[in-house]
């Protein structure tokens, strides 16, 4: 009987002790470590020199309105087995929301397989555009400012609250602060944003966005906004921009990014928009079913787009002048232009380009401009709608008009929307994993301009680029000319 009392007492001990709280406000004064259950009351600072880790399988619930502030480094090393969750406390309160983790000048940082839910940021991305001061009211989840921080495995959900309207912002890179300036940057890898508002937001900070997943955004604020340039340009590629209830996907502003190998669908509005003096550079993305255009080109714009395959929209590409000349937003007057390589522009509702002329009367060209090559346009330059006396369409060699030959466009399951090009000598089948053969060719496959670099493509292949998305790429059909 005593053994059993004694079995029992230490049994108690030990889960009592698993679920034991260590409760942290105030400033460290030493290099911590946070493991188990963390209690954040008030807010807590991280001084310049001071490292704080936090362990796998952490949780961290921290107080109504509080932040943890960062100058020194923070440290986050959560696992698949074990992740970090940052969440309200209470854990089980309804309406308490914690503010957010800013990092003011810190030392390179890193979280890793995070959760973060529940913080209080919900704001306009418009809070940035006018010039400092007065000083900013950051309202996002995670805000850097000068510095560099790495995120990966991280999700964002639940901001601010687990509401079917919440909208709460995720991340934030500045290098504009004017109390805290400095080159800001991050890369954000492998990461999940799902059901709410603005992902990442940017102002003149080089990131690195790759292998993210974002679904279900909400709000006016775009998925990804990059405003300003840096040195290097922003990269953002290989993500999954699925289904949104709201808005454009990804929008850099006076912004030269490079965006690649995206998969971007079901927008309710533009699926890319390139606005402001810029010069964007898009490869190898697939632009689908957007309920506007594929890609807006804005306000003297100007953007080099090769091999994207833009399909099922209202319009492919739309140049426009939006307006919004003046503040908050002071965008510069002027309609888009663009250079189109190897592109597919199919299934487009209203017409696969639209050229339109800008309403300002002071600038010298009102025109918006596009010259297109080696590309199959919807109805050829029929399908091109020009603005009459300032707008112009370049029409060079190697475009077509011809019924590209995706494999499953239309399917009502979009995860089962494929779009590689039919081939009798063979295409990947994205589902199966692995290469079939079809009983017609597509007449994209060897298409492309002859001076593209085509040796990313498996053999067979005829010596030449395949338009469209997978163009240059080990995906790209395979050609019966080999």
């Amino acid at each position: 009987m005593k053994w059993i009392q004694v079995i029992g007492f230490l049994s108690w001990w030990l889960a009592t002790d698993a679920i034991a709280q260590t409760h942290y406000s105030g400033t460290l004064t030493s290099n911590t470590t946070f493991t188990g259950e963390c209690i954040i009351d008030s807010d807590l600072t991280v001084p310049a020199g001071i490292v704080l880790t936090i362990e796998a399988g952490s949780n961290l619930q921290i107080a109504n309105g509080v932040s943890i502030l960062v100058s020194g480094t923070l440290l986050a090393d959560g696992t698949e087995a074990q992740p970090i969750l940052f969440t309200r406390y209470p854990a089980n309160t309804s309406g308490n929301k914690w503010k957010q983790i800013k990092f003011i000048q810190p030392s390179d940082s890193r979280l890793r397989w995070c959760t973060f839910q529940y913080a209080d940021s919900e704001g306009e991305h418009q809070d940035y555009y006018v010039p400092q001061p007065p000083a900013r009211n950051y309202h996002e989840a995670i805000i850097l400012l000068a510095g560099h921080l790495d995120f990966d495995h991280c999700i964002f959900q639940k901001l601010p609250s687990s509401s079917s309207s919440a909208e709460g912002d995720a991340i934030a890179i500045f290098s504009d602060d004017l109390d805290f300036p400095g080159p800001a940057s991050a890369n954000i890898r492998n990461c999940r944003f799902i059901g709410i508002g603005q992902a990442i937001h940017t102002r003149f900070s080089y990131v690195l966005v790759e292998d993210c997943y974002f679904q279900d955004k909400r709000g006016d604020n775009d998925d990804i906004d990059l405003w300003g340039e840096s040195t290097p340009p922003p990269m953002i590629r290989r993500n999954l921009f699925d289904t949104p209830v709201h808005e454009d996907r990804i929008n850099p502003t006076r912004c030269s990014a490079i965006i690649m190998d995206n998969l971007i669908r079901d927008s309710t509005d533009q699926g890319i928009v390139l606005r402001d003096k810029g010069s964007p550079i898009l490869i190898n993305n697939i632009i689908a079913n957007c309920s506007n255009a594929g890609i807006a080109v804005e306000n003297s714009c100007t953007a080099t787009l090769i091999n994207n395959t833009i399909v099922n929209t209202k319009i492919g590409i739309r140049c426009f002048d939006l307006g919004r000349w003046d503040p908050p937003y002071s965008l510069n007057p002027g309609g888009g232009s663009f250079t189109c390589i190897n592109g597919i522009l199919w299934n487009c509702s209203t017409r696969a380009i639209s050229l339109e002329n800008s309403s300002n009367t002071t600038i010298p060209d009102r025109g918006s401009h596009a010259i297109v090559a080696y590309s199959d346009i919807q109805n050829g330059q029929s399908g091109v709608s020009i603005g009459a006396t300032y707008s112009t369409l370049t029409w060079q060699d190697g475009n077509i008009n011809l019924d590209p030959l995706f494999t499953d466009p239309q399917n009502a399951s979009k995860s089962l929307r494929d779009f590689h090009l039919k081939s009798q000598a063979g295409r990947w089948n994205p589902t199966m994993k692995t290469w079939v053969k079809d009983t017609v060719t597509s007449p994209c496959i060897d298409a492309g301009d002859p001076v593209s670099d085509w040796k990313g493509e498996l053999w067979p292949n005829g010596a030449r680029i395949n338009m469209g998305a997978y163009g240059n790429t080990p995906q790209a059909s395979m050609s019966l000319d080999s």
